[in-house]
């Protein structure tokens, strides 16, 4: 047995010293240089910082503006990035990288292995709240061998060693004096290492970058690239039907793309998940969960909500992955034998009634989420069919996920970004943040941890298969469908391989154009021809621009990304006095209503005593702080007749800043012995 332990090992170390022994590979951008690439993004980022992704784990237009240790090529497998090359010790418990020669920042200060220990201590500083802080859980050190040599060392061997420490590094000769990093000015304008640089950030609009002609793997082919995110689906069809748009990401299913002559429209499997998550503790019985799953049609939610852009999915791992087990026993729809284990377990019906009684079912979703909402109904009116007296609840982002946190709620549904480093802890673990359901299995648990540390990608894979395999005997979650994603490509992009296994987001950078525009969209014009049709939201940067049709998934709110002011001024704690000022830091004079005129005497706030701005529970939870920017219309009475968020810091915070700032009482502003109606800027800072 020892023997053989040490085969397996020695197998496995040449398999990494050949995959970690990499040198640079002669990459070369191709393709005719020149053009402006926009691209249609439906959520805008709040931050351009690497170390505060989105849940999602990736962001698109930071990724343009950062390089990675390591990059990926079109077959999937990792070639180098910032890094020019990478060696294991003989134990494999520590990396060595080689920062590549000539990468430099964009102020052309060099990229060094400081740099790399930096933003690692940073990620792992708690005071930081970086999401990222798990990723590199398995790091004992990390120390700079010379200025471009740099030593990861690993609390154990696993598997997952390189994927595990490559990061996206930051300029610690920037940030090294900031004393709070989720609070510079360095998210909204950073200095990158990337192929692009930013010109400028139109919050709320778009995102305009420009070529780095010192990127050290070579200048890209594009000279500009704009990110630009709309108000709604409808002002973005129409940009697509004026050809003003060169790529459009995760569309939703509808709206006759098909009609688009100008558009390619490109399928690729989803890496999501939808589900209805059950209270294990209402529901403890699995074979109520089992009752309640097979009354649900799947298909017929694929066909009339996603049109047929969607598959059946029946555990926690989406089929494109790697260790997705296909032989999960599939959910066939079968109301009779739902209705059968209903009464088995003694649920019974009074005379004439159409429900049984005790088994009444809320199921939380978004409101904002019009394609959750009709899956709602539909699972609704399956359950009512067979006697569950079901309703669907409809509920704010923020208020869902205080519900959730609590654990008060019967059902709801959300979904769950599935990424090729899959790890399950946060969400399945019986200590999981994430774990709203409150599912415990002990078996899971070690599933988890096998997989996660495994040398072996088949061992890894082979716990993950019985992990899936138990989650779906258990059914703590109802699993739905998988999405597709849909993308429209301008048919004058070059560059785009159906061979290609990356995400198309992730290379924007290589892609071109066919034959060179002649000539170039006004950026300011782009969604103008709309706005009689669909008046656009006010917002700032990092405050959602969508409309509720299209408002984003709750779940991209379960991770931090702060966007804090540019200074963080004295302001608002919660349940604490504080007197208002006139106007944020560097935010622009709010422009004056018609019937508001200019005061000599302040309004100020009379009943700040009474009125509290509570710090939310979950907020804590999830280590939210920063400060939210309101306006507050106060008219001759001192009545707030209107509030207007300025600058968001998250939806849970924003929700209590605005709903409280309503409530207060303020003495009129004046205009010589005149009471007058006036606009005025109110900070709330909430820390914990």
């Amino acid at each position: 047995m020892r023997k053989l332990f040490f085969n397996l090992f020695n197998i496995f170390l040449i398999f990494i010293i050949l995959a970690g022994c990499q040198k640079m590979e002669e990459f070369k951008y191709k393709g005719n240089k020149g053009g402006t690439l926009i691209i249609a993004l439906l959520d805008e980022p709040s931050n351009l910082n690497p170390i505060y992704p989105p849940l999602s784990g990736f962001s698109t237009v930071a990724d343009q503006l950062f390089t990675p240790l390591i990059s990926e090529k079109s077959d999937g497998k990792v070639r180098p990035g910032l890094a020019e090359s990478w060696t294991y010790s003989e134990d494999l418990k520590s990396i060595t990288y080689t920062i590549a020669k000539g990468a430099t920042w964009h102020d052309g200060k060099p990229v060094t292995s400081e740099d790399v220990v930096f933003t690692v201590n940073q990620i792992l500083n708690s005071e930081n709240n970086s999401p990222l802080a798990h990723k590199l859980s398995y790091v004992e050190n990390v120390e700079a061998l010379s200025p471009r040599r740099v030593r990861f060392t690993l609390k154990q061997v696993f598997a997952g060693e390189l994927q595990s420490t490559n990061i996206y590094p930051i300029p610690k000769h920037i940030l090294e004096r900031e004393d709070d990093i989720s609070k510079s000015d360095f998210n909204v304008d950073p200095v990158g290492s990337g192929p692009y640089k930013l010109k400028e950030w139109n919050e709320g609009k778009w995102i305009e970058l420009v070529a780095n002609s010192n990127y050290f793997r070579g200048r890209p082919p594009v000279d500009r690239m704009v990110f630009y995110t709309p108000s709604s689906i409808g002002e973005l069809m129409g940009e697509l039907s004026l050809n003003n748009i060169d790529l459009a990401f995760d569309m939703p299913p509808g709206n006759n793309y098909d009609t688009l002559k100008s558009y390619v429209k490109v399928l690729s499997p989803g890496r999501s998940y939808t589900y209805i998550g059950w209270n294990i503790v209402t529901f403890s019985d699995k074979k109520l969960r089992e009752a309640f799953s097979i009354a649900i049609d799947r298909k017929k939610i694929i066909s009339d909500v996603l049109e047929d852009y969607g598959q059946v999915v029946n555990g926690p791992i989406t089929p494109e992955h790697w260790a997705y087990n296909p032989n999960l026993r599939g959910i066939r729809e079968d109301k009779e034998r739902a209705i059968s284990l209903i009464e088995d377990l003694g649920y019974s019906k009074k005379k004439r009634q159409k429900y049984y009684q005790n088994l009444d079912i809320e199921i939380l979703v978004e409101e904002g989420n019009a394609i959750r909402k009709k899956v709602a109904d539909m699972v609704v009116s399956d359950l009512r069919s067979i006697g569950v007296q079901a309703s669907a609840i409809y509920l704010s982002g923020g208020d869902l996920i205080d519900r959730l946190f609590n654990k008060d709620f019967d059902a709801y549904i959300l979904g769950w970004d599935v990424q090729k480093e899959f790890n399950p802890y946060q969400i399945w673990s019986s200590n999981g943040v994430y774990n709203f359901v409150g599912y415990k299995n002990s078996r899971v648990d070690d599933l988890i941890v096998e997989a996660l540390i495994s040398l072996d990608r088949e061992k890894a894979k082979k716990a993950l298969y019985e992990f899936q395999e138990i989650i779906r005997t258990d059914l703590p979650y109802t699993f739905l469908y998988t999405p597709k994603k849909i993308t429209l490509v301008n048919r004058n992009i070059q560059g785009i391989s159906e061979k290609d296994k990356r995400p198309v987001l992730s290379f924007v950078d290589e892609l071109s154009f066919g034959r060179i525009p002649s000539s170039v969209v006004e950026l300011a014009s782009l969604g103008e021809h709309s706005k009689v049709e669909e008046p656009k939201a006010t917002t700032e940067r990092g405050a959602t621009r969508r409309t509720t049709e299209e408002a984003p998934r709750a779940e991209e709110m379960l991770k931090v990304s702060p966007t804090p002011p540019p200074v963080p001024p004295p302001a608002l704690t919660p349940e604490k006095k504080v007197e208002p000022e006139e106007k944020p830091p560097e935010e622009k004079e709010p422009a004056k209503r018609p019937d508001f005129v200019a005061h000599e005497v302040p309004p100020k706030p009379l009943n700040l005593d009474k009125v509290s701005f509570k710090y939310p529970e979950v907020a804590k939870t999830l280590g939210l702080s920063g400060t939210v920017y309101l306006q507050l219309w106060i008219d001759k009475k001192g009545n707030v007749t209107n509030v207007t968020l300025i600058k968001s810091v998250h939806p849970i915070l924003d929700k209590v800043a605005v709903e409280n700032a309503r409530k207060i009482k303020f003495s009129p502003a004046k205009q010589g012995n005149e009471p007058v109606a006036v606009p005025l800027s109110f900070p709330v800072r909430f820390q914990q």
